[in-house]
């Protein structure tokens, strides 16, 4: 999360106008509620640049609520300042779970603006440097953990993306992440957001808990409103968090797209679907690659369901007439009446195998559109 997007999150959280700023004052974040603007832009008050101007020019003697409207408070983690927030007074003093979102907000400037020695050994700064988006950086973080055991090689470790179906109250959602993370039978940590999707650490010693489903069940419980879960084991050969994290956000987002996985979230049982999902959405790509596919399509759900299900249980008459319903004699009669460019497809190997995977590739596109 940058500057911008925090100070975004933290007026739509705290409902008043932000200014996010470093430890050296600058500003790198500002955002206005729409209830300020009165008071804000009042013409008997300095204009908001020149004040902000004057408030970064004053150094440590701090800036008056009264005269100019807002507040200052420091962003500290775990006592060491990363910054400092400029909150609208609106008369309503902070709550305490206002406070804590404070505190996550000290650690995602630290993350996000330059990071001290001291800094990076805060446990949450560290595990939010695991997935940065520097990868010198990102391996660092990694050695980091290790030394100070906050991963360690025992066990399996493996990283989980939540995904959401929007992107507002997302430090509020860590929040409630973290209190479920401390009721998992597993050792969890919330490392960070990106966009709507939030990662997450998990280390195990048992293989027989899963973790993602803990994960789902919580959620849905707290009323979050997640989408879909993913997850991918790190590998001891890794020098970094990201080619799990971006296995495990592709996991979730192919959970989401075809429902029928939605119980199987590990990014290594989810075989050529992985495959497909790395191909872009090109219509034209379908119709030059299986004809008999892009025939399919435009012949109606009827047919394709048919030879789909067909190529689903391996060409067996038995397995494809349980799931679609119907008595064999249906089924010869609806392959018999398929268009000349699907039957020919079906009679060779190479073909059968590209129609087959051409429809699940326009199923998975249409899901994702």
């Amino acid at each position: 999360m940058d500057p911008q997007t925090l100070a975004d999150q933290l007026a739509h959280e705290l409902a008043r106008s932000v200014a996010v700023a470093t430890i050296g004052r600058e500003i790198v974040g500002i955002s206005y509620a729409a209830a300020d603007h009165p008071t804000l832009f009042n013409a008997a008050r300095p204009a908001l640049p020149e004040m902000l101007h004057e408030w970064a020019s004053r150094g440590s003697t701090g800036l008056s609520a009264d005269p100019d409207g807002w507040t200052e408070l420091p962003l500290s983690a775990h006592g060491i300042r990363s910054g400092f927030v400029l909150l609208a007074d609106n008369g309503r003093a902070l709550q305490s779970h206002e406070h804590t979102l404070l505190e996550l907000a000290a650690t995602v400037l630290a993350a996000a603006h330059g990071i001290t020695g001291e800094q990076a050994d805060i446990r949450e700064v560290g595990l939010r440097l695991l997935l940065s988006y520097d990868p010198a950086e990102r391996r660092a973080a990694l050695h980091r953990a290790r030394a100070r055991r906050w991963v360690t090689a025992a066990g399996s470790i493996a990283v989980h993306a939540l995904l959401f179906d929007d992107q507002s109250g997302t430090l509020s959602r860590q929040l409630s992440l973290q209190r479920i993370c401390r009721r998992l039978p597993a050792n969890v940590d919330v490392l960070r957001e990106r966009g709507n999707v939030v990662f997450l650490l998990s280390r195990s010693t048992h293989d027989d808990i899963d973790v993602d489903t803990f994960l789902r069940t919580a959620a849905t419980e707290a009323g979050l409103p997640l989408a879909g879960v993913g997850s991918a084991t790190v590998h001891a050969e890794d020098e970094d968090l990201a080619r799990a994290a971006h296995a495990a956000e592709t996991a979730a987002e192919i959970n989401v797209a075809v429902p029928e996985l939605a119980g199987n979230t590990r990014a290594d049982r989810l075989g050529g679907w992985a495959l497909l999902h790395a191909v872009s959405a090109q219509r034209d790509l379908l119709s030059v690659a299986s004809p008999a596919a892009a025939a399919l399509c435009a012949a109606g759900e009827g047919h394709r369901e048919t030879v789909e299900t067909y190529l689903d249980n391996a060409g067996q008459v038995r397995g494809t007439c349980d799931r679609l319903h119907i008595h064999r004699t249906t089924l010869y009669y609806r392959l018999d009446n398929l268009p000349p460019v699907v039957k020919d497809a079906l009679a060779d190997g190479m073909q059968r195998s590209t129609l087959h995977l051409a429809l699940k590739l326009d199923r998975l596109w249409a899901a994702s559109a």
